[in-house]
């Protein structure tokens, strides 16, 4: 079961949300506790019990280490948990890419494992990371009731594809900001509707295109050919996240909660740096908070150490995506172009707005080519596929059936562009300028959204839908 199955929006979710405003306010974490873990339950039978089991451990040391005053058991309190959480991770996610390399370097054979992996492992245990370290580093206060923390760590808006939200944003929002519980649960409902309509009507129409070029062999590829497939794979993935965000977003507000936006139109970004400042930002802070910074940082007098603290990042950002070496290379590429823009100053030293302008184009460029390696598996099947963008001998067969395609989904590679800009948004800050304009875009956009949902769903009862990308990460 997924978000944007038949079963999660038609039963799941609101018989859910029909207990949960049923019960006393007293209890509603306990229940939404419960909620959460059903759904971990339904969607990922097998491995409940050692969910059940991580989250019991993990509570239990940041408890431990809360109440514990000797700052050396502390230290063990904090490794023991961190490296409980890292194994967990590598066992599942990366003992057969361990063991392909062992087979590569001494030629032995050992067989790959049938692993199955957990629901959401990658988001989870980085949650919990950040759960034990703001305890130790005296970032967050717990209560004396676990539940939350306990919330925190399984709520099932986040489990799938984050974000990785941190313990002290799990905050109500019926007592912490002036807004009532039908106001907090409409804009949640329409901001999970706007997610879903992305997801399903834009994205998931987008994979058909990029699941067909990508499957097709190179010697059937034309420049033409292998730009649409590469751009509309870029479009493809945003939607499909920021859709998914979207949607964890309005749950959490469907249940009284907070949620960190993750992402702030990536694309509009004029660096390689800055765009990492826009997307998936919950997956940058983290990093930034306890691999950058508790390495130094950029607080250190020898540059070579900035350098190598951004290598570390990057090299491990590649990792987390995935347990292949397609990651690893589209991880050190990004380091490279960061550190580039960091010794040069570029583009903050270059005055001229044509040459920003420049500097903005060839930094899409460079996204461009990184998510096509970061689409393409194998170790050199991305740079093989760039090479086909940037040359490749004629071929009137996969032009025309470029421009066939093209002819069928402009209309969706055109939405994925303006969902991409902030349109939205322009529109309306020109409308809060009239009261009478206002209430016209608030009608419309509900009503168009309404529309929009129905025929989504007509598409998710079709079949037509597809798994979340980052759900694989």
């Amino acid at each position: 079961m997924t978000i944007t199955s038949l079963i999660f929006l038609l039963w799941f979710l609101p018989i859910t949300l029909a207990i949960y405003y049923l019960v006393d306010d007293k209890i509603k974490e306990i229940v939404l506790l419960g909620i959460s873990i059903a759904f971990y339950a339904i969607c990922s039978a097998d491995f409940i019990l050692q969910f059940i089991i991580a989250l019991l451990l993990i509570v239990a040391i940041g408890r431990a280490m809360n109440r514990e005053e000797n700052v050396i058991v502390r230290r063990i309190l904090l490794i023991a948990g961190i490296l409980l959480c890292i194994a967990v991770l590598g066992y599942y996610k990366y003992t057969n890419f361990g063991i392909s390399i062992i087979n590569g370097i001494i030629g032995s054979n050992f067989p790959i494992r049938d692993l199955a992996m957990p629901l959401g492992i990658s988001f989870f245990t980085f949650k919990a990371i950040s759960y034990l370290a703001d305890i130790y580093t005296g970032k967050i206060e717990l209560s004396e009731n676990p539940i939350k923390d306990l919330l925190y760590l399984s709520f099932f808006g986040h489990i799938q594809a984050g974000p990785i939200a941190r313990y002290n944003e799990m905050r109500c929002v019926w007592e912490e900001e002036a807004i009532t519980k039908f106001e907090c649960f409409s804009s949640g409902v329409f901001r999970f509707v706007l997610g879903f309509v992305k997801k399903v009507m834009v994205a998931d129409i987008l994979a058909k295109v990029v699941n067909e070029i990508f499957a097709t062999d190179f010697s059937g590829y034309s420049a033409l050919y292998a730009w649409l497939g590469a751009i509309c794979f870029s479009l493809q993935l945003f939607v499909d996240f920021s859709g998914y965000s979207d949607m964890a977003v309005g749950l959490s507000r469907m249940f009284g909660y907070a949620c960190m936006e993750n992402f702030d139109y990536p694309y509009m970004t004029e660096s390689v740096g800055g765009f990492w400042r826009r997307w998936h930002i919950s997956l940058s802070n983290w990093f930034r908070d306890y691999v950058y910074i508790p390495l130094g940082g950029s607080r250190t007098d020898k540059k070579w150490k900035i350098y190598f603290n951004l290598l570390a990042v990057w090299v491990l950002t590649g990792i987390w995506h995935g347990a292949a070496w397609n990651f690893i290379i589209w991880g050190l590429l990004y380091f490279v172009a960061i550190a580039f823009e960091r010794l040069t100053g570029i583009p903050k030293k270059i005055n001229s707005k044509p040459l920003k302008m420049v500097y903005r184009l060839l930094t899409l460029l460079f996204i461009n080519f990184e998510w096509v390696i970061f689409r393409y598996e194998g170790t050199f099947g991305g740079l093989q596929y760039i090479k086909r963008m940037l040359w490749c001998a004629p071929n009137k067969i996969a032009d025309s059936r470029s421009l066939f395609l093209i002819s069928e989904y402009w209309i969706f590679i055109l939405c994925a562009v303006i969902m991409s800009v902030p349109v939205v948004p322009f529109i309306k800050k020109k409308c809060e300028k009239n009261s009478i304009g206002f209430k016209l875009y608030n009608i419309v956009s509900a009503v168009l959204l309404m529309m929009l949902f129905v025929f989504a769903l007509s598409f998710v009862i079709s079949g037509q839908n597809n798994p979340f990308a980052y759900a694989n990460f």
